[in-house]
């Protein structure tokens, strides 16, 4: 037979035999339903040594002369185990470092005044075969302590603000030789979400495109951001955008109050340039994209105005 299985915190003796054949060691305090390290504390066991903890409605039938000390239930638990399943009829561990890592899961009928665990190592080349089982001297009460209480999740930090949602844009306007249609298939193009599908001017003069701006409770315009179109090669992109301004004002194409700009390739291309339009007032309720220069287009991506 193998040699008895001690136990050492969180496990403490309730009681301790002779050898006599009918005694066993007591130990107890496991908490039910939650992965529990059992420390050995006997010699005779090494890491990857399997044993069983097998449950026992009634541990005082064991302490009877002619009470049969086997391992019935080994047969369940190590089917249940190789199947990852969990089972009542006990648990199954290897031991590891000196531990054991074990889950008790009990069935309805537990009694804690008198169920236990018996303790089974194996030692043959049959899992199933119970024969392959030998019970050691100790019983695991089933006078079980309460799980720990679960611990707290960490606090979470406040949420970060939800920025405005983009103002809605109407009414677009082109520089000369745009029609209001031409206009309108730019406006759609540069507010779908797709910067793939950019809109483009015709070349022409300090090409610009204008919008009207619903503004929400009259509050002025904060923002505007616009993204280069990203379906050109960047070289082509470039020529598109490089040097572009951000104005609003009363009227479509009017350059009353200057939100920034001009802006250089090296900011354009790493993403959307946002700007601020710090002196906008609610008046100011078209913006205005314009690339200045002789014989240039205008072209990019998207827009949104905060």
């Amino acid at each position: 037979p193998p040699p008895d299985v001690a136990f050492g915190p969180p496990l403490q003796p309730i009681g301790s035999c002779s050898d006599q054949p009918s005694c066993f060691n007591q130990y107890g305090f496991v908490p039910l339903g939650v992965e529990t390290t059992l420390t050995l504390s006997g010699a005779g066991f090494s890491d990857g040594d399997t044993l069983m903890l097998l449950y026992v409605p009634d541990s005082t039938v064991l302490f009877q002369p002619d009470a049969e000390r086997d391992c019935s239930g080994a047969f369940a638990v190590a089917f249940a185990a190789e199947r990852g399943m969990v089972t009542p009829h006990g648990t199954r561990g290897t031991v590891a470092n000196d531990r054991l890592v074990v889950r008790l899961e009990p069935p309805d009928s537990f009694d804690p005044t008198r169920s236990a665990y018996k303790v089974c190592s194996y030692g043959g080349t049959n899992m199933y075969d119970e024969s392959h089982y030998f019970i050691s001297r100790s019983l695991v009460l089933a006078k079980y302590a309460a799980p720990p209480p679960p611990t707290p999740p960490p606090s979470s930090p406040p949420p970060s603000p939800t920025p405005a949602d983009a103002l809605a844009l109407s009414k677009p306007r082109m520089s000369t030789g745009h029609s209001t249609t031409f206009a309108e298939k730019f406006l759609a193009k540069v507010t779908d979400g797709k910067s793939k599908t950019f809109g483009k001017s015709k070349k022409n003069k300090n090409p610009w495109f204008s919008a009207k701006v619903t503004l929400e409770n009259q509050q002025p315009v904060r923002s505007v951001t616009v993204t280069r179109d990203t379906k050109n090669k960047p070289s082509k992109a470039k020529k598109y955008l490089d040097g572009f301004e951000v104005w609003v004002g009363k009227k479509a194409g009017e350059k009353a109050v200057k939100c920034g700009g001009p802006f250089a390739w090296s900011k354009i291309k790493k993403g959307p340039v946002t700007t601020p339009c710090d002196s906008a007032k609610s008046k100011h309720r078209y913006v205005t994209i314009i690339l200045p220069g002789t014989r240039k287009t205008l072209a990019f991506g998207e827009i949104e105005v905060r």
